[in-house]
């Protein structure tokens, strides 16, 4: 998922053109994305760079123009805690919902375990989904507005009710019914390698974007993600770099 050297600020730096493949045994697709600090933490806005909003439109690009998700649908989440997840997601909301118009993007916080796209946007933590799988509320009366492109699903109260929601066994109804509202649906979950909850969700959403922090995740980790998200049915049609701030030579890619 790499973007040409003019529009990627972390292309290689000798003679290479942008990587186009992980190391061999991830077999993974990346975009090498530098447009926020993820450490700050998920508190931070996910636009503080001045190259954020070109970096997430090229991704949104390469996800949904070039036809690499199958659908209109795309579960992003993170092998391991803290590397950045939610705010990749936040901000792939934003670029692909502008300008006003463009397409209507809903952004749903499946991150059942440590919400934090309404703390990214500055909105309420509920009522929310939690609420809606569980029967107490209905979809219409949990959506919040981001702007006229951008509506925010957030997790509502999810303390020691996780397990309830994954076992409603609503999420493929509510998930269909939020597919079917809007051009494309967002989803953000909690880390694949930690909790089973990816697993779940990518057997109905299918398409899957991994996040990982690229000064501190190991590979191996990396690996045993997309295992885990292609054995819940699902299937990894993209691989960011989190932090990734220095170019690369090829011959170095060429070593791992």
């Amino acid at each position: 998922m790499a973007h040409d050297e003019d529009d990627n600020p972390t292309a290689p730096a000798d003679d290479a053109q942008p990587r186009q493949d992980a190391p061999a045994d991830t077999g993974l697709q990346t975009a090498q994305a530098e447009a926020y600090d993820a450490s700050a933490g998920e508190n931070a806005s996910p636009l503080m760079h001045p190259r954020a909003d070109e970096v997430f439109r090229g991704l949104w690009a390469s996800l949904f123009y070039s036809k690499r998700a199958t659908g209109r649908s795309v579960l992003i989440c993170s092998a391991d805690r803290a590397e950045g997840a939610s705010t990749v997601a936040a901000a792939l909301a934003l670029a692909g919902s502008t300008p006003a118009g463009v397409a209507r993007v809903a952004l749903a916080d499946f991150n059942l375990r440590r919400p934090a796209l309404h703390k990214l946007l500055g909105l309420q933590p509920g009522p929310g989904l939690a609420e809606v799988a569980t029967g107490q509320l209905p979809i219409e009366a949990v959506v919040q507005s981001v702007s006229p492109g951008l509506d925010l699903y957030a997790a509502g109260n999810v303390k020691h009710r996780a397990l309830d929601v994954l076992r409603s066994g609503k999420l493929a109804d509510l998930t269909t019914t939020l597919a079917g509202a809007y051009d494309n649906l967002l989803i953000d979950v909690a880390p694949v390698n930690h909790f089973p909850d990816a697993q779940v969700l990518a057997g109905i959403i299918k398409d899957v974007l991994l996040v990982s922090h690229s000064e501190r995740t190991p590979r191996e980790a990396v690996a045993q993600a997309k295992k885990r998200i292609e054995a819940g049915g699902g299937r990894v049609i993209g691989l960011v770099l989190n932090l990734r701030t220095f170019p690369i030579p090829r011959f170095l890619y060429r070593r791992v």
